[in-house]
Order: C-alpha cells, then sequence, then structure tokens
C-alpha cells in the first residue's frame, strides 16, 4: 500500500471525520452568535453564507509534496493548518476585521494565528483573513485538540478566489493570463473600497 492509499484510508476513519465536523461545527456557531452580536449592533448581520470544508488526501499529498514534506497521516495532521476549514463571506471589509477582533473572545478554542493577506496579498493577487484555530474536545471520553482553518472574505474576495481556482489548477498558466488574473484582483480591491463606501454612506441617509 502506497502513502497516499494509507492516507486514504485514514481519512475514511469515521472518528477523525466525526471529529473535524464537531470542530467546524463550533467555529460555525461562534460566527452565528457574533452575527446576531453584530446585528444587534449595527441593524444588519456580516454573513453572506457560511461553508466548511475537509481538504482531500489528493491534495493533502500534493500540498505536503510542495512543502517537501514525508506524504504521510501523521505529518498532514501535525504540519499543515488547513486540513480543516470554514469559509464566511461577507459583505465588507470592515466586517471581517471585526470578526477578527471578537472571534477570540471565548475560551471555546485558542487562536494559533492569523494571516492578513488583506493588507498584504498573495502574490498573485489573493486576498482573505486566515485565522487558524485550536478546538479542544472531549471525545469518547478522551481529551483531543483539533485544528481547524477560519478564512473571512468579502463577496469580491471570494469570486476572484473562485475565478482564480479555475483557471489556475493547470500547471503553466501564460504569463498573460498571469497578468490578467493579477489586474482583476486590483479591480477587485477598487470594487471592495466602493462597496464599503456605499455601505458606509447609506447608514447616514
Amino acid at each position: 500500500m502506497d502513502e497516499l492509499e494509507k492516507l486514504r484510508k485514514h481519512w475514511q476513519d469515521d472518528d477523525f471525520q466525526r471529529k473535524h465536523a464537531l470542530a467546524r461545527e463550533i467555529v460555525v456557531n461562534r460566527l452565528r452568535e457574533l452575527n446576531r452580536e453584530y446585528e444587534e449592533k449595527t441593524g444588519q448581520g456580516f454573513v453572506r453564507f457560511i461553508e466548511t470544508r475537509m481538504k482531500t488526501p489528493e491534495s493533502i499529498a500534493e500540498k505536503l509534496q510542495c512543502k517537501d514534506y514525508d506524504v504521510d497521516f501523521d505529518t498532514a495532521v501535525t504540519a499543515l493548518n488547513d486540513i480543516s476549514g470554514v469559509r464566511c463571506i461577507c459583505y465588507s471589509v470592515k466586517e471581517i476585521y471585526w470578526i477578527a477582533r471578537q472571534i477570540g473572545k471565548t475560551d471555546t478554542y485558542t487562536i494559533v494565528k492569523a494571516k492578513d493577506y488583506i493588507r498584504k496579498p498573495k502574490k498573485n493577487g489573493y486576498e482573505s483573513y486566515h485565522i487558524v484555530l485550536d478546538i479542544p474536545m472531549s471525545y469518547k471520553g478522551k481529551t483531543t485538540v483539533v485544528r481547524v482553518e477560519l478564512q473571512l472574505r468579502t463577496m469580491i474576495m471570494d469570486a476572484w478566489a473562485g475565478m482564480d481556482n479555475r483557471v489556475s489548477y493547470k500547471k503553466g498558466v501564460p504569463p498573460e493570463m498571469e497578468r490578467r488574473i493579477e489586474k482583476y484582483a486590483r479591480i477587485g480591491r477598487r470594487l471592495d473600497k466602493l462597496i464599503q463606501k456605499t455601505l458606509d454612506d447609506s447608514k447616514t441617509v
């Protein structure tokens, strides 16, 4: 059995999947709690939609290889932060930073680290705010910690990321195409600023 097959076998384990699903549910519940708080404060919630996901064994193996790590289960769960993820799509950048300030004000989990790709986008133009959380839980009488990555994006950031994912999944994207993708990211940033201004102005009408 090769290493990828071993990884697939671990991924199919019901307990492994269930623990990660419970951890993601904790993060989603916290976001919904914050959304209610934000709605009471401003009159409107910040959630456009929330989605959860578990990386596939194939994508895990590819990421491990890119980082020059061994392709095995133990390395995956200790070296990677985004095996299990929650993505919250918001209406504006201002809402994202409000969530980032509030998300850690709980004893339910601890923040391991945060990466702000909004103030400092990736080279290809990618924008998002990533927060890595360690979530302790009791499962079948044992205490365990499950790591979940929370991604915060605006609608514009998410639309751009979806386009980039569809275009760039192949190796060897032509330079002209890369320049177009980066250009659209810059347009997206300008559009996010216009949306933010419109939302701010609407509060004074």
